[in-house]
């Protein structure tokens, strides 16, 4: 009798396990399909809050699928079979390898990470100032402009242009790496706002190959050559607070590169071949705007797109 109590509790042991394991496998897909519908839910700790979402949508996905594969079982053992033998059978046939099948999962076990981040913002909806004079200096149609931007947006990345939906947001991605890392932080004259418009600071790398100005002359630089290669992108007037408590105007560009999906495949390509050392495990920041586009901070805060805002404040926008 107690031998074949234990071979009972081991058979029940196997099972449980064998559910387990196959509801972990199935959760994955299935959390991958509804978690972009899920609200985002952030708890107010640190600097970016702490998101939650993730995990709360997992754990309901995982323990509803736990109960229905409990209760039919045996459905799911024969589909499991099935299963191993059919990928056995794609995998020597070359259609679909375990290795192909590798690389699905991984791209899964990311997006369960804190890949990127929904930045929430105090909207003031302000006029925004200077307009006129920012659009002057924005002139990506001037022919030194388009060259520069065309040559930047080809200079990196060039490889990996079939691993997102549209080539150009590569392109945007290259064109931030080389203007970000030219560029050299300079103060307007005390008291007043100069607008270096883009084809003249791309006059500057003829001296010593290398950008100077402030957050607006680095705003319209962004913005002018991702415009020039047929990109959108808009500035964003804020507010910052310095380390001795007073405050100062700041502006930088966002670039719309798609919807909620396409930030999915993006920020995975970011971390794993873009961007891998630049990112290593921090989030990727953006703006969803009323519509559902994401648009990409392109701020100098980082070496990568998607960094670190430097206020939570939107005093105004202007696209370009």
């Amino acid at each position: 009798m107690k031998v074949r109590l234990e071979k009972i509790k081991n058979i029940d042991s196997t099972a449980f396990l064998f559910v387990v394991v196959l509801t972990v496998v199935l959760a994955f897909p299935l959390f991958i399909l509804l978690y972009r519908y899920m609200p985002s839910i952030i708890l107010p700790f640190g600097a970016d809050g702490f998101r939650i979402d993730h995990i709360i949508l997992f754990m309901v996905i995982f323990f509803l699928l736990f109960l229905f594969i409990k209760r039919f079982k045996g459905f799911f053992v024969f589909f499991s079979i099935i299963s191993l033998v059919a990928i056995t059978i794609l995998n020597f046939s070359g259609v679909y390898t375990l290795e192909n099948l590798y690389t699905d999962y991984n791209k899964i076990l990311y997006d369960l990470g804190d890949e990127s981040l929904e930045k929430r913002f105090f909207m003031r909806n302000e006029k925004f100032r200077k307009e006129d004079e920012l659009r002057k200096a924005i002139d990506y149609n001037n022919p030194i402009v388009v060259t520069f931007a065309r040559n930047m947006a080809t200079a990196n990345f060039q490889e990996y242009t079939e691993l997102v939906r549209e080539r150009k947001v590569i392109q945007f991605f290259s064109v931030f790496k080389e203007v970000k890392r030219r560029w050299v932080y300079v103060y307007d004259p005390s008291g007043e706002d100069y607008y270096s418009s883009a084809s003249e600071t791309i006059g500057h790398l003829e001296f010593d190959n290398l950008f100077k100005g402030d957050c607006d002359d680095y705003s319209i630089m962004i913005a002018a050559c991702i415009r020039a290669i047929g990109g959108e992108v808009q500035l964003v007037r804020t507010t910052t607070v310095r380390a001795d408590g007073t405050s100062i105007g700041h502006l930088y560009p966002e670039v719309k590169i798609g919807d909620k999906k396409d930030l999915d495949n993006i920020a995975h390509v970011m971390k794993t071949v873009l961007f891998p050392n630049e990112i290593v495990d921090k989030p990727i920041r953006y703006y969803q705007d009323s519509k559902g586009y994401i648009w990409i901070n392109f701020d100098y805060n980082d070496d990568y797109p998607g960094g670190r805002y430097q206020s939570d404040v939107r005093e105004s926008e202007m696209k370009v």
